[in-house]
C-alpha cells in the first residue's frame, strides 16, 4: 500500500507542471511498444520501490530489488540500474562507444559508460545537427524537446578536471566526468528568472536539489544521498539553425535554488563562490581558497563553477525485445522457444 501511495504522489506532482508548458504536450507517459517507455517504466518501478540508497561508486553499488536498496552513482544509476536491466542491447550500444572515447585500464570507464562516456558518444551522434539519431538514440540539442525518461548528460571540461584533481591548485584529488540525470517532467519556463526553465529530474547524487524527496520522510526514504527526484533550473541561450528556427540550448545549471550559483560553461564566467570542504594551500590561481571571515572554513570561488563542456539530451529509440527474445538479439532462437513453452506451460513454475 506504502509503495501504491508513493506512485499516486509522484505522478500527481507531475500535473500541474505539465499545465504550465508552452503548447500540447504528449502524455507524459511515453508510446505503448517504444523503448522509451520500457527505460521509464523502470525509472518508475525503481522510484516506487525505493526503500534505502546512497551516492556510492561501482565497487560499492548495490542492488537489491527485494529490499528496494539501490546504491551508486549517477551514471551507473541510468547505466546499469535502469538501462541494463530493461534495454540491454542499447546499454551495449553505449558501453561500446563510450569505450572508443575513454577506457583507461583503473579509470573505471573499461567496467561501465561513466558520465563524459555518455556525453561524448551522444555528441558523435548528434554531430552539427540539432538534432540526430541512429538505430538506438535520438539525440538533441533544445530543451523544450525534452519529455519525462529522457536522459540529461552534463561533461565536465577535460581541463577543469585536471585541474580540480591537482592539489597543488587546491583540488580535492578527485573529479566527477559529469553528471547524469532522468527528466521525470516536462521543462516549464521560469518565471523568476530571464532565459531559464525548471524541471523535476531523477538523478543519484552526493546531495539533494531544491523540494527533493531526499530531503523526506513521506516516502519511508530519508537519505539525504543517492537516488531521488528534485527541482533544478537550468539556463539556455537562443540560436538560429541554417534554416531560420530557433531552438534553445541548456548552458548551465542551478543545483538546488531559483538564485543559487550558477554551474556553467568553462567559457562563461559565474560570478559566484560559497563555502566548501576542500583545502588550498595557494593564493590567487587556486579553486578553493580561505574565507578571510571564516578562517576555519574554505571558500569555493567562480572557477569551481566555471566548469561544464556541455548539456546534451537522449531518448532511446528503436526495437525492442520480443516475447521470449532472453539474449535480445531480435530473434526468438530454439532454446529461447522451448523456454517460453516451459514457462507458457508452468513446467519452469517455482
Amino acid at each position: 500500500m506504502k509503495k501504491f501511495i508513493v506512485m499516486i504522489t509522484l505522478l500527481c506532482s507531475l500535473i500541474f507542471s505539465v499545465s504550465l508548458v508552452f503548447g500540447e504536450r504528449p502524455a507524459h507517459r511515453p508510446e505503448e511498444g517504444t523503448a522509451a517507455l520500457l527505460f521509464y517504466d523502470r525509472m518508475v518501478y525503481i522510484m516506487g520501490n525505493l526503500r534505502d540508497t546512497e551516492y556510492v561508486h561501482r565497487l560499492n553499488k548495490v542492488m537489491n530489488e527485494d529490499g528496494g536498496i539501490y546504491k551508486y552513482d549517477c551514471s551507473g544509476f541510468v547505466g546499469e540500474f535502469i538501462l541494463q536491466q530493461t534495454l540491454p542491447t542499447h546499454y551495449h550500444d553505449l558501453f561500446d562507444n563510450a569505450k572508443r572515447f575513454h577506457s583507461a585500464e583503473g579509470s573505471g570507464d573499461d567496467k561501465r559508460p561513466r558520465a563524459w562516456g555518455f556525453y561524448d558518444y551522444f555528441r558523435e551522434i548528434l554531430g552539427d545537427e540539432v538534432e540526430n539519431s541512429n538505430a538506438y538514440w535520438y539525440v538533441f540539442k533544445s530543451y523544450e524537446k525534452i519529455q519525462p525518461g529522457d536522459i540529461i548528460v552534463a561533461k565536465y571540461d577535460e581541463e577543469w578536471q585536471k585541474f580540480i584533481r591537482d592539489p597543488d591548485r587546491g583540488g580535492c584529488g578527485s573529479a566527477s566526468t559529469g553528471h547524469v540525470m532522468l527528466a521525470w517532467s516536462f521543462p516549464v519556463i521560469s518565471t523568476v528568472n530571464t532565459d531559464e526553465f525548471w524541471i523535476y529530474i531523477i538523478d543519484s547524487s552526493g546531495s539533494g536539489h531544491a523540494k527533493d524527496t531526499r530531503k523526506t520522510e513521506y516516502d519511508n526514504v530519508n537519505d539525504d544521498n543517492g537516488i531521488g527526484k528534485g527541482k533544478m533550473w537550468y539556463g539556455f541561450n537562443t540560436k538560429t539553425t541554417t534554416d531560420g528556427e530557433e531552438y534553445h540550448r541548456p548552458i548551465y545549471y542551478r543545483w538546488a535554488e531559483v538564485d543559487g550559483c550558477r554551474y556553467t560553461l568553462h567559457t562563461m564566467t559565474t560570478g559566484c563562490g560559497r563555502e566548501g570542504n576542500c583545502y588550498c594551500p595557494n593564493d590567487d590561481d587556486c579553486y578553493f581558497k580561505y574565507n578571510p571571515n571564516y578562517p576555519k572554513r574554505k571558500y569555493l570561488n567562480h572557477k569551481y563553477f566555471e566548469r561544464l563542456q556541455g548539456i546534451i539530451m537522449a531518448r532511446p529509440i528503436g526495437n525492442i525485445p520480443a516475447k521470449g527474445d532472453i539474449n535480445n538479439d531480435g530473434k526468438v532462437g530454439l532454446e529461447e522457444a522451448i523456454h517460453a513453452l516451459q514457462v507458457t506451460s508452468g513446467e519452469n513454475s517455482q
